[in-house]
């Protein structure tokens, strides 16, 4: 998110035991879900308002997103203003700690630039857009944009010194395009725990569809040895949103990260923009409508499945973590009621 991001958008030793569980647990859960936040809300205020009077909501999940919706009060805020910061000179724990991950989101960005001459900001919640942890030293910041041939472009930076270093983006493709998705997170919990998921995510698992979208890459992939991983099954579904060529890859140094990540990020989001202007857009009703419908079951599982929750509402609270959650990082998901909240009604 920000992806699941995510997601998710998004320690392992501190936060593992905060949440409950061992490090390697809450380290395969996020790095198996972060890219389903994957990669990131159309939160402006007439879009939200639509979103909310079409859905069929419980009585919980109702009362749920009227809460959330309290957000539209809050001011608007635009992503390239904000972004004429960047890049961050150091991180909000000192000076000693590294920026892991900030080369890609400033390359990600002046890629966009170049390549986007219409590119414009996608306004939402001030509140949504940047938060400083009270609890201990960590902030994230989240920018947010649409194109011609992208209704949603996403990008999200954790930053908590050593113990998080975390580069989330999502690229949502119009709907007269039935690509997939664009899913991108990479997470460092300490040095020695580096994770890095990059996927084409596949709007259906239909055969015709993945071998359109996905067995070209193939040969793509093959030239990155080292990020040619396989995520455990116990956390990885190949039967939803994700394909057998997703990058994958998990490192006890942060070596890697410049040496075979950084070039092979740039290559696969070079190759996905060509992927995506070599379709022919179809703007039929039919058409548009599917698309539409596979893109809210996209944001729906990954709201639900992404671990990252857990990161966000321990530095920033529960409710700032839902809200972020379903009002930027998968903005056509409905919150659901929960288990306990069912039961007592």
């Amino acid at each position: 998110a920000m992806l699941r991001s995510a997601s998710a958008a998004l320690l392992v030793m501190a936060v593992g035991s905060q949440l409950g569980c061992s490090s390697e647990a809450f380290l395969l859960n996020a790095g198996t879900v972060c890219h389903r936040r994957s990669p990131v809300r159309d939160s402006s205020a007439m879009r939200l308002r639509d979103r909310i009077s079409r859905s069929e909501l419980s009585t919980r999940g109702r009362a749920t997103r009227a809460a959330l919706s309290e957000s539209l009060k809050s001011t608007l805020v635009h992503s390239s203003e904000r972004a004429k910061t960047l890049p961050w000179k150091e991180s909000v724990a000192g000076a000693e700690h590294k920026l892991l991950y900030m080369p890609f989101l400033e390359w990600q960005l002046d890629f966009m630039k170049k390549n986007f001459p219409d590119m414009k900001d996608l306004p939402f919640e001030e509140h949504l857009s940047k938060q400083t942890s009270t609890k201990k030293p960590a902030v994230i910041e989240s920018w947010q944009y649409e194109t011609k041939e992208f209704r949603k472009i996403r990008l999200t930076y954790i930053d908590a010194g050593q113990n998080a270093q975390v580069f989330n983006s999502v690229w949502y493709p119009r709907h007269t395009y039935d690509a997939p998705v664009f899913g991108i997170d990479f997470l460092a919990f300490g040095k020695k725990k580096v994770l890095a998921i990059l996927d084409l995510q596949p709007l259906t698992q239909d055969p015709a569809y993945l071998e359109k979208y996905i067995d070209p890459l193939v040969p793509l992939r093959n030239k990155y040895e080292e990020l040619c991983g396989r995520m455990s099954s116990k956390f990885y579904d190949e039967t939803r949103f994700f394909s057998k060529q997703l990058l994958f890859g998990r490192f006890d140094n942060d070596e890697p990260v410049m040496k075979s990540l950084f070039p092979a990020f740039q290559e696969y989001m070079e190759y996905y923009l060509k992927m995506i202007r070599e379709l022919t857009p179809n703007d039929s009703n039919d058409f548009t409508s599917h698309v539409a419908e596979l893109q809210r079951e996209y944001d729906q599982y990954s709201a639900e499945k992404d671990p990252a929750v857990g990161l966000f509402s321990t530095y920033w609270g529960e409710n700032w973590a839902e809200d972020f959650t379903y009002n930027f990082l998968f903005s056509e998901a409905v919150p659901q009621p929960k288990p306990a909240e069912t039961k007592a009604e």
